[in-house]
């Protein structure tokens, strides 16, 4: 194995190249909170008066379905966008 590799050129093999790190995603800017403004309607049941009418459904979007602690009564709100 004497100069058996001898003729050839020698290869100026530097660092490996790094990887380029991606960029992250930035969210885009939100105003501040103090700017938004949201209108809320307390619900209350339409027999009874109750407050208590918790959401038992939501998964048909703008349209909740509720049910009053008190009475029993099921009833549905719709989210109305201004």
């Amino acid at each position: 194995m004497n100069g058996f590799l001898d003729d050839l050129p020698e290869l100026e093999i530097g660092e490996p190249r790094r990887k380029k790190k991606k960029r992250q995603k930035t969210e885009p800017l939100r105003p501040p909170p103090e700017d938004i403004v949201v209108k809320y309607i307390r619900l209350k049941c339409p027999r009874c008066g109750s407050y208590n009418v918790p959401v038992y459904d939501s998964n048909h979007l703008p349209i909740r379905y509720h049910r009053c602690s008190k009475c029993g009564l099921t009833f549905k709100s719709v989210e109305e966008h201004v």
